[in-house]
């Protein structure tokens, strides 16, 4: 029996699997000395979380490179139109067709 459906009966994994099937790994320090430098970079730098300051510190120095030089690219933010059809009992003063709620 798979292990990840719960029913009466099974037995319980503790185990956290990604979309793919692929068993994924927690993400903590591995050390104290991990765990001190999360904690001074949060105190330094309080726009930053904790899981941004841990993957930080885990980071080797080529991936904090590769960041550096080629960024992800910005995504600008996106506002969702919602067209509906409603009857007025009288005619429309404005263009009541496209409504942006954002």
């Amino acid at each position: 029996m798979d292990k990840r459906i719960i029913a009466d009966g099974a037995l319980i994994d503790d185990v956290v699997y990604g979309d793919k099937g692929q068993i994924l790994k927690p993400i903590a320090p591995k050390n104290i000395t991990e765990a001190k430098l999360v904690d001074e970079m949060m105190s330094k730098y309080p726009h930053l979380d904790y899981l941004m300051c841990l993957l930080l510190i885990q980071s080797t120095p080529e991936e904090l490179d590769n960041l550096t030089k080629n960024p992800p690219k910005r995504q600008l933010n996106t506002s969702t139109i919602i067209k509906q059809d409603f009857f007025l009992d009288n005619e429309p003063k404005e263009n009541t067709n496209n409504l942006v709620i954002t």
